[in-house]
């Protein structure tokens, strides 16, 4: 084999090896929820809005993992999906979150952890408030409005 062959064939595996490392940069790139946790404080429905005391609020949560691994407190269960989103423009942005894999204990009322579990995975859309500290997702047919731990 000639020296430019082998030249060429470890420019093509250097390459490669490159292209593969950028497939792991979109869990690393910078995103507004990478490592965040949330706390969930109001729940809407057809123009009605349920604000959640405090203990309800702390059963209530979902931490955005780097990487796109979502982890829930829903009440006494706990779930976990993956989550994707775009960067926000003017604050909004779209957002995917996978079927939720969920424990199943009853929780007695109230309770929001299964409505949140059931509803997650129609999200289509979220919004940051301008200080960082709320956000809101819009689901197919709730919108959760939480606060940032």
């Amino acid at each position: 084999m000639s020296a430019k062959k082998v030249r060429n064939l470890g420019l093509a595996g250097l390459a490669a090896l490159t292209l593969a490392g950028c497939e792991s940069l979109p869990g690393n790139v910078y995103h507004p929820l990478n490592g965040t946790t949330w706390r969930l404080v109001d729940v809407e429905t057809s123009g009605t809005s349920t604000r959640l005391n405090p203990e309800l609020q702390a059963r209530h949560t979902l931490t955005f993992e780097r990487g796109g691994r979502l982890n829930m407190q829903l009440d006494c269960n706990r779930g976990s999906a993956d989550w994707e989103a775009s960067l926000p423009q003017t604050y909004n942005g779209s957002i995917s979150i996978s079927q939720v894999a969920a424990t199943r204990a009853f929780c007695p009322d109230p309770t929001f952890g299964e409505a949140l579990a059931a509803d997650l995975p129609s999200s289509s859309a979220y919004t940051l408030t301008p200080d960082g500290r709320g956000l809101v997702i819009r689901t197919a047919r709730i919108v959760y409005a939480f606060e940032r731990n």
